[in-house]
């Protein structure tokens, strides 16, 4: 099974709402109609947002599962590779989505908690992912 097939298993009245993007009832609050909006980027991330306002990190927990497993196993970006040239938009979405992650592995923290080894990888992944969007856009 995919990764995008396991999450969108674990969801309630998904439908089909363009290329690979979906709407689904939000498992982190009462949802009586979809307001959880689900895409699948062109690399394989999973990209998630609650229009009710639940952070991702209520909505992974709800279903079951941990941010790194919103990502692809074997992404095309690499540290070291020259970045892909994107246009201003998917540059403000790629680092929007990491900036998210970076600051969900920071609120866990401050609360307390510890991250999984496979979280602790992904925020650095972020970063990284971050600074080298930094040096292509100089």
């Amino acid at each position: 099974m995919s990764k995008i097939d396991n999450v969108l298993s674990k969801l309630d009245k998904v439908k089909a709402n363009g290329s690979g993007k979906w709407l689904a009832r939000c498992p982190a609050h009462e949802d009586k109609s979809p307001s959880l909006a689900i895409k699948q980027t062109e690399d394989g991330k999973i990209l998630i947002h609650c229009f009710v306002g639940c952070s991702s990190d209520e909505v992974i927990g709800a279903i079951g599962l941990e941010m790194s497993e919103l990502m692809p196993d074997n992404p095309t970006y690499r540290k070291g590779a020259r970045p892909p040239k994107f246009n201003k938009y998917e540059l403000f979405d790629r680092v929007t989505y990491e900036a998210v992650i970076l600051s969900l592995a920071f609120r866990q923290l401050q609360g307390g908690g510890v991250l999984s080894p496979a979280d602790c990888q992904r925020a650095i992944q972020a970063e990284n992912t971050i600074n080298d969007i930094a040096r292509e856009c100089r």
